[in-house]
């Protein structure tokens, strides 16, 4: 469990990547490198400003592109290293990369039933299930929070991602995944007071 120390508590700080190009065109992109557009660089570039003044002692970034291209913008104002974490990837679509929601209803019809029926545990082809991307990112957030135990940590990352985390911190099952909303570059603030998660900014 992890204290406040001296009126210094832990909080994270979450940032989803900016808007990339497979955003844009409003498909399926889970561990595709999909480039941030002109618009994400643009929305990296305010959270710079936004963030500028606190005190960042680590910086953790999903390895793929449009975490680690947000990451760095972010990080002109604080030059410090950008660790690169692979567990924190977004939920693997498999064949469904590079789909629109219709077009998998289309191409794969049974696949899709069986997703909306049970979205937590049905497997992607390919790909894998919303419990093992929420398993895997839990394991990784746990050994984040080890590397510091006061101050501030930047986490980039995706939108399942962040909520997979809240989900966990806050309502402390996979059941609360749907009931955050996480914005291209929206700021998240997770502070532990006394050891207790506390959501204390989203989407700001």
């Amino acid at each position: 469990m992890i204290f406040s120390w001296g009126g210094m508590m832990l909080e994270i700080i979450f940032v989803r990547h900016g808007e990339s190009i497979m955003n844009r065109n409003q498909v399926f992109c889970g561990w595709t490198d999909s480039k941030l557009t002109d618009k994400g660089i643009l929305q990296a570039e305010i959270v710079c400003e936004k963030l500028k003044k606190d005190d960042l002692k680590l910086i953790i970034s999903s390895d793929l592109d449009r975490c680690y291209k947000t990451a760095h913008i972010i990080n002109k104002k604080h030059g410090i290293e950008i660790i690169q974490e692979s567990r924190l990837r977004e939920l693997n679509f498999g064949k469904w990369e590079g789909l629109s929601y219709n077009e998998i209803c289309k191409k794969y019809p049974e696949e899709s039933k069986c997703w909306e029926t049970d979205y937590i545990n049905y497997k992607l082809s390919e790909g894998e299930s919303l419990i093992e991307m929420y398993n895997r990112v839990n394991r990784a957030y746990k050994d984040i929070l080890k590397r510091c135990e006061k101050g501030k940590i930047l986490i980039v990352s995706h939108s399942g991602v962040i909520r997979a985390i809240l989900s966990h911190e806050i309502c402390q099952s996979i059941e609360g995944y749907w009931k955050f909303k996480v914005d291209n570059c929206g700021i998240t603030r997770l502070q532990y007071v006394d050891g207790f998660p506390v959501l204390t900014a989203i989407n700001l």
